[in-house]
């Protein structure tokens, strides 16, 4: 889909994928962590520090919501003097880097890391538990899930992640969206 609107462009690409009770969630949100996840992530590294087709790129694993299935979402604003189709298939060229050279251990560990403590500090509190412990049961249907996939992000391989890269990333399971200045 196109909108037009006075904005600078902009480029959204999601990804139908399953609820946060998939057996694989912990796959995804890692692929987001190392797609779309800070300015160490693919897309920020590629998009506007390397190629400079983006003022920033970013991404969502879960969007608009995980209790149900939904969308891993990437988007981009475009670098004055570039265009959405030179942000989109630079987003491709990172996608499909993804799907066809397994993730280095270095940058796997670190995606691991950074998803275990993010879960830990977030128990760190007597509210952040609470908050957590509710939102697993009536999401995944069951609190311990939430101590379970603790031990999962554990287990994730270079290939985990390359087998639900190839299995999402394809033009069938993909919506676009482009946010154009208003002509």
């Amino acid at each position: 889909m196109t909108v037009e609107f006075p904005s600078q462009p902009w480029y959204l690409e999601g990804y139908h994928r399953p609820a946060m009770k998939d057996k694989d969630n912990v796959v995804y949100e890692m692929i987001g962590s190392i797609l779309s996840d800070g300015r160490t992530s693919r897309l920020y590294k590629s998009l506007v520090e390397k190629q400079q087709v983006a003022l920033g790129a970013a991404g969502e694993s879960g969007f608009p919501g995980n209790k149900y299935p939904n969308l891993m979402l990437f988007y981009a604003v475009t670098a004055p003097g570039r265009t959405v189709e030179e942000v989109a298939a630079a987003l491709q060229t990172e996608i499909t880097r993804l799907k066809t050279e397994p993730v280095s251990q270095t940058e796997l560990d670190r995606v691991k890391t950074q998803a275990r403590a993010g879960r830990l500090r977030a128990i760190g509190s007597n509210a952040g538990l609470a908050s957590l412990l509710v939102e697993y049961e009536a999401k995944t249907g069951a609190w311990r899930n939430l101590f379970r996939e603790i031990d999962l992000i554990a287990k994730v391989t270079a290939a985990d992640i390359q087998r639900v890269a190839q299995a999402t990333f394809t033009p069938e399971n993909r919506t676009v969206g482009r946010l154009l200045p208003k002509s």
